[in-house]
């Protein structure tokens, strides 16, 4: 089964291109060229972990690895995630 569309983005490209207090989610990325629309439409993202992140940020709308969130928080940002569909947990 191929891989949806989803954009990957690392903490060190957030460092680079948000202000400290900015939201990061998919529109915000668009508008800052680190993901592009897949087939029209503007992708799921992924936030990973490679690089530092010194800015308090917060991120909506995005899956995001145990590493980045770590990341984020330590730099005193939040994370606001919407699931995405259920993951298939025990009943």
């Amino acid at each position: 089964m191929p891989v949806k569309n989803i954009a990957v983005v690392n903490v060190e490209a957030l460092e680079q291109k948000f202000n400290p207090s900015d939201a990061v989610n998919p529109g915000s990325l668009l508008d800052k060229k680190l993901i592009r629309r897949i087939k029209g439409r503007v992708p799921r993202v992924k936030v990973l972990g490679k690089g530092e992140l010194t800015k308090k940020l917060t991120i909506e709308n995005c899956q995001i690895s145990k590493q980045a969130k770590e990341k984020v928080e330590k730099a005193g940002g939040t994370v606001k995630t919407t699931p995405i569909g259920k993951a298939g947990g025990k009943r």
